[in-house]
């Protein structure tokens, strides 16, 4: 008892305050009066601004949160439609060159490339097949497109590839439309030339080159290009002619080598013969 008379004394003030605003606050409650009237419509107004501003606060915070949830949602759907575009173009490539395997009339060997080198000049690719696979040395690679090159190196579960547009590729080709026989080389940038074909002989830009039937490499009928331009060669007898490769190079993720085998005989035969065969330059 005498220490609740002890804290009393000691709060006396701060009791006193305490219980006369309670009373106050009881009273204006409970008051009537015209002046009460407004100051209590001039507090619950005060209240009211001060909670509207708060909400606004915590719903300015909750709003920038939920930006950031959604950016982080559109990233993510962005990177999901990105994988789904780049499966369904895979998906259409395979279905191609399914399409192509299915339709052709040699045996083939699909495979990935796994190395490259676009050196000026030595364009090469590295296969995942091999001798294993019954892969060998001078068998044409392919796609669905046309021709790609042929294999000049081989291992047990690899092998090597020189492009068309390495600059000792050599394959006979002729003119589809008019028959006109030449040889097909690189010798820069990103074009073919069609190399021997007489100034007077019947080509005209357009026209779609193919491997020749005279080749001991390449089956015929492989798509090369199309010409493009036709000018003046050297010595003033060849023209110079321009063929635009059908195989988009620089795209090159799958091929097909084709197990179409040589006969060694006709090529020892022609190599003594001619003196230059599509193995050399």
């Amino acid at each position: 008892m005498q220490t609740l008379i002890a804290f009393i004394r000691v709060f006396r003030e701060y009791i006193t305050v305490t219980v006369l605003a309670g009373l106050s606050i009881v009273l204006i409650a409970n008051s009537d009066s015209v002046p009460v009237q407004v100051l209590r419509s001039y507090s619950l107004f005060t209240l009211a601004s001060l909670q509207s501003s708060s909400n606004w606060v915590a719903t300015l915070f909750s709003s920038n949160q939920d930006a950031e949830t959604l950016r982080d949602v559109n990233v993510s759907l962005m990177e999901e439609v990105m994988q789904l575009r780049r499966l369904r173009q895979e998906n259409m490539e395979l279905r191609r060159k399914i399409g192509f395997r299915d339709r052709s009339n040699w045996p083939l060997v699909p495979s990935e490339i796994v190395g490259k080198n676009l050196a000026l000049g030595q364009n090469m690719i590295t296969l995942d097949v091999g001798e294993d696979d019954s892969v060998a040395i001078n068998m044409p690679v392919i796609n669905e497109e046309g021709l790609v090159g042929k294999i000049i190196a081989t291992s047990g579960s690899f092998s090597i590839a020189m492009l068309a547009l390495h600059r000792d590729f050599r394959a006979t080709a002729k003119i589809k439309r008019s028959r006109i026989d030449g040889i097909i080389a690189w010798r820069e940038g990103e074009n073919l030339v069609l190399q021997n074909v007489w100034k007077t002989a019947d080509v005209i830009p357009g026209d779609t080159v193919v491997t020749s039937e005279y080749s001991n490499i390449f089956p015929p009928e492989i798509m090369i290009g199309i010409i493009r331009t036709i000018g003046p060669g050297q010595g003033g007898l060849f023209s110079r002619i321009d063929v635009e490769p059908r195989v988009n190079f620089a795209s090159l993720e799958r091929v097909f080598v084709v197990r179409y085998h040589r006969e060694p005989v006709r090529a020892e035969l022609e190599q003594r013969a001619y003196g230059t065969s599509e193995d050399a330059p």
